[in-house]
């Protein structure tokens, strides 16, 4: 029999991998990065530095394939794909402006591997009013494809985080979290009604101890006068 600290470490890989919060908090979690994927520069240099031992490949989603790079299967895949579509602070204009499009490359890569090969869970991230937007089709759409991938995904296997509940940061920030499970390897759905784990941060640090009040900094940190947010916080 097998013990306890004999068992294989969990594998992940993460798509639209930006800086690697996502990865941050699977290492934290005990999962071993594979490999990561992202466009941004900045981004993609971030990630290099905090995770010199993943492979990284920088290129257009669009354009990637597990199978094409020979990269490794993965028990876990994450994605925080790009929200500012879904927001109710942008243009809410959905899977219709090309960045809300880029959710699609998530079951494109998914249906390239064999069954038996796809990750047994999927992690994705993105804004709360992705459930809500036009009228609730958004989040269908989301649960159409990832069913059609062969996962189980109900409208209750989400979760909405706050960052101040998890951090020290002074920052009132939503998140949600989809977590689908894949049929091949779970025979039902391993997930309750219920995913909210809540653990409340009793001590935030004040914001001054993040932005320096005394001088004044480069002119593109600061919200122009004309945008609609300037004049929200003004007032």
């Amino acid at each position: 029999m097998r013990l306890a600290e004999e068992r294989p470490t969990l594998t992940a890989g993460c798509l639209f991998a930006g800086m690697g919060g996502l990865a941050t908090g699977l290492v934290h979690a005990g999962f071993k990065i594979h490999w990561a994927n992202d466009i941004d520069e900045h981004a993609s240099d971030a990630f290099r530095h905090r995770f010199p031992q993943v492979r990284f490949i920088r290129e257009d989603v669009r354009n990637f394939s597990v199978l094409n790079h020979g990269l490794p299967s993965v028990d876990l895949l994450a994605g925080g794909f790009p929200c500012q579509s879904f927001s109710q602070a942008g243009n809410r204009k959905g899977f219709d402006d090309p960045r809300g499009e880029l959710f699609f490359e998530i079951p494109r890569i998914l249906k390239q591997i064999v069954p038996d090969r796809q990750p047994r869970l999927l992690v994705l991230e993105n804004v709360p009013y992705l459930r809500f937007g036009n009228g609730g089709e958004w989040f269908n759409t989301v649960r159409r494809e990832l069913r059609k991938c062969g996962y189980w995904f109900r409208n209750s296997d989400c979760l909405t985080a706050n960052v101040k509940d998890y951090t020290t940061v002074p920052q009132d920030r939503e998140r949600l979290f989809m977590i689908a499970a894949s049929k091949e390897h779970f025979p039902r759905n391993p997930f309750s009604s219920s995913l909210v784990t809540k653990r409340p941060c009793t001590t935030l640090r004040p914001l001054d101890a993040f932005v320096n009040r005394s001088q004044r900094a480069a002119s593109d940190a600061y919200l122009p006068t004309e945008n609609r947010y300037y004049k929200m916080i003004k007032e």
